[in-house]
């Protein structure tokens, strides 16, 4: 159980019982006892009510049995929140430990997989077809003629029996409007939380690079949270209609009881309608098939298990994450720094690319412009990657302004480079937001000059809420040559020492690097270049031959 009975060999999942869900599984069996003393209640006082002689003795027993059915009924509406809850806290920690393993991968599945893996609305289609419609399909003419043979039976007895069936109708009709709003508010939730992943997972290169695994995982977090929360409520309305269904089969035997004993209908016949009665409890109250649920969680274990893996879990990457407390320094560095002139300011050595071929050191000095030339595109991107620590190299060291940035902390890591590439995908957010990405410590000041000094402004100004508007779909609705410079202003943002540009120049189009080139002509530190048109950024330059 605490291990959702994993099969042997099958990929293995967190522990269910942990944690809050113990005391939430503990209510859910004490919902269970409960209603089923009130179910044993209820057929004590059915026998009771059968074998009385007097209307008092009848009152009463008619009177315990509604009590037990308004109890039923208060337990399955528990018992549906509960378990809502229950699950909705499962399911929060494999979202978490899923969106965590994906920004910490660099080869991870594709956007529609983990799409499905994370939100999986089509759970909710096949629930529809496998546990609603095909019950119904079977269930409405097994209650039509159930009836029909009751009124064959005894005509009072079918009145007695429709009745009740007739007020759960008008129940569920009652609420099947708040149903459906919940429903889809709730559809609406996953859709918001989806489209946050699936922005997440295409800017995942430029979210490492900013230093924003953490924050983008709270932000997934948050949705996961407001999803939870609208499960739940769409829960509650769920518990209620369970509970009219539920009350309605015990509420149904009151009524046949009762109507039998009242107008002295022979014993048989009124044990007969009972029986009937018993079978329709079976088909009104829930219809799905448990063993359908078990095989759906088979399925999708075998699809999130492999996803997982305990280095990546949520709780390890939030403790590798977090920033030392003011007065704790750190980890200590074990690199000596390399000897090199005065006033240097990037050294990087020890670089392989492909993970063998070995490139020319590199010392660059503040307002050093440095072009890349590679036999292959691809690269360029290694190696900018392999700097930023996003690829792993043992052998590399690189040291910008007196500290090794592949050790270095998250925030003085973003203080020291910034990162522009082409083709990169903006996190789902607001502009200022995507700005001051990579250094959210600097006043909010600072997004208003980094606009401008990439020429932006002007353009964010036109749109109907500023730098307040929400990018969506890796930076609509800016243009290929906007997002571009919105790479730019994030990555020059605070003047880091070392500014690596990757082809950016090819998103901004021949009219669109003049804001750069202004830029590259006072820029203090150190630019590492990948064009194919670095005349038209800078007019002069280093060469970094990496052929």
């Amino acid at each position: 159980m605490n291990e959702l009975g994993a099969e042997p060999g099958a990929p293995a999942l967190p522990k269910l019982l942990v944690g809050q869900r113990r005391r939430l599984m503990a209510l859910l069996v004490g919902t269970g006892l409960g209603m089923a003393a009130l179910s044993g209640a209820s057929a004590f006082l059915v026998a009771f009510l059968l074998r009385a002689t007097d209307n008092q003795t009848r009152l009463t027993a008619v009177g315990g049995l509604l009590a037990a059915a308004g109890g039923i009924g208060v337990g399955r509406i528990a018992e549906r929140v509960l378990a809502e809850r229950l699950g909705q806290s499962y399911v929060q920690e494999l979202r978490r430990g899923l969106m965590t393993a994906v920004l910490a991968k660099m080869n991870g599945p594709s956007v529609g997989i983990t799409i499905a893996r994370i939100t999986n609305d089509l759970s909710s289609v096949r629930n529809w077809v496998s546990m609603g419609i095909a019950p119904l399909t079977a269930g409405i003419p097994l209650i039509a003629g159930t009836t029909t043979a009751l009124w064959l039976l005894s005509p009072p007895l079918a009145v007695a029996m429709a009745l009740p069936l007739c007020i759960l109708s008008v129940a569920l009709a009652l609420l099947a409007r708040p149903a459906f709003n919940k429903a889809r508010k709730l559809r609406r939730k996953r859709g918001l939380l989806a489209a946050q992943v699936s922005d997440t997972l295409a800017a995942a290169v430029s979210i490492r690079a900013g230093g924003g695994e953490r924050r983008e995982v709270e932000k997934i977090h948050r949705l996961g949270g407001e999803v939870s929360a609208a499960a739940i409520d769409r829960a509650r309305v769920g518990g209620y209609i369970r509970a009219a269904a539920g009350a309605s089969g015990a509420v149904t035997a009151v009524s046949v009881a009762a109507t039998g004993s009242w107008l002295s209908i022979h014993t048989a016949t009124t044990a007969a309608a009972l029986t009937l009665v018993g079978l329709l409890a079976h088909h009104v109250n829930d219809l799905g098939r448990a063993a359908e649920y078990r095989q759906t969680f088979n399925a999708a274990k075998r699809m999130i298990g492999p996803a997982l893996s305990p280095e990546t879990s949520a709780e390890s990457v939030l403790q590798v994450q977090q920033e030392p407390k003011a007065g704790n320094p750190g980890p200590a560095r074990t690199k000596a720094e390399p000897e090199a002139p005065d006033d240097f300011i990037v050294r990087i050595s020890g670089l392989r690319l492909n993970g063998h071929r070995p490139v020319p050191d590199l010392i660059a000095r503040p307002g050093d412009r440095i072009i890349l030339k590679t036999s292959d595109p691809g690269e360029s991107t290694e190696l900018f990657e392999l700097l930023l620590a996003l690829r792993t190299g043992t052998q590399l060291n690189t040291w910008v302004d007196g500290q090794d940035l592949r050790s270095a902390l998250g925030s003085e890591r973003r203080r020291l480079a910034g990162y522009a590439a082409k083709g990169s995908y903006t996190e789902r957010g607001t502009i200022a937001r995507a700005v001051r990405y990579r250094r959210p410590d600097l006043p909010e000041d600072e997004t208003a000059y980094a606009l401008a000094r990439v020429e932006l402004a002007s353009r964010v100004a036109q749109l109907p809420k500023g730098e307040h508007t929400v990018l969506r779909r890796g930076g609509q609705p800016l243009t290929v040559s906007d997002r571009a410079k919105l790479q730019i202003a994030r990555a020059t943002l605070g003047n880091p020492p070392l500014l690596l540009l990757n082809h950016i120049d090819f998103d901004l189009g021949p009219d669109g690097c003049q804001p750069l080139a202004n830029i590259l002509r006072s820029y203090p530190g150190v630019a590492i270049i990948a064009s194919d048109h670095p005349e038209q950024l800078v007019p002069k330059y280093s060469i970094w031959d990496l052929r």
